[in-house]
C-alpha cells in the first residue's frame, strides 16, 4: 500500500508541474521558430558596435560564448565580446548588413551559415564575407555560442 500511495504521489506531482513560462523545451522545437528568432537578432545585431550596455551582450550572448575572429585569439566570456565590438566607442560608424542564410540543427544546437556586409556608406564595401554561428538556449533563450566568420576581401598588398 505505500508503495502504491508512494507512486499516486509521484504521478501528481509531475502531472500538476507546468512548463516554466518562457522557457522551451526539446518538445517544443520548431527550427522555423528559432530561424525567426535568429533573423530578428540580427536585424538589431548592427547595435552591438555601439552597445556598451552589458544587458545587450546578456540577452544576446551565452555566458561561455566565444569569438573566432580572423587573425587572433579567441574572444571569451560576454564581458570580453562586449569590449571587442564596442571597441571604447570607435566601432559606432560600422554597418552590418546579414541577410536570412541557412539553418539546421535540432533542440540543443542552431546552426546559422550566412553572409555578412559592411558598406562604406558610399555605394562600395568596407568588408564582405561569410560567416558560420552556432545558438543555444540558456535560461531557455537562444543566444549565441559560438561565432566565426572570414573575409572574401583580398589582403591588402605589403610593401
Amino acid at each position: 500500500m505505500r508503495k502504491l500511495t508512494f507512486l499516486l504521489l509521484a504521478v501528481n506531482l509531475l502531472a500538476c508541474q507546468s512548463k516554466e513560462p518562457g522557457k522551451a523545451t526539446k518538445n517544443d522545437f520548431s527550427i522555423d521558430s528559432v530561424k525567426a528568432h535568429i533573423i530578428k537578432m540580427n536585424e538589431s545585431y548592427g547595435e552591438r558596435f555601439m552597445s556598451n550596455d552589458s544587458t545587450f551582450y546578456a540577452d544576446r550572448y551565452c555566458i561561455d560564448a566565444k569569438v573566432y575572429s580572423p587573425g587572433m585569439p579567441a574572444v571569451t566570456s560576454r564581458d570580453s565580446i562586449r569590449s571587442f565590438f564596442y571597441n571604447n566607442g570607435n566601432n559606432k560608424e560600422a554597418k552590418i548588413e546579414l541577410p536570412a542564410g541557412n539553418f539546421y540543427g535540432n533542440a540543443d544546437f542552431v546552426v546559422e551559415e550566412g553572409r555578412y556586409s559592411f558598406p562604406d556608406g558610399k555605394g562600395g564595401t568596407i568588408d564582405k564575407g561569410k560567416f558560420i554561428t552556432i545558438w543555444k538556449q540558456e535560461d531557455g533563450k537562444w543566444k549565441l555560442y559560438r561565432e566565426i566568420w572570414n573575409t572574401d576581401m583580398a589582403p591588402a598588398e605589403s610593401k
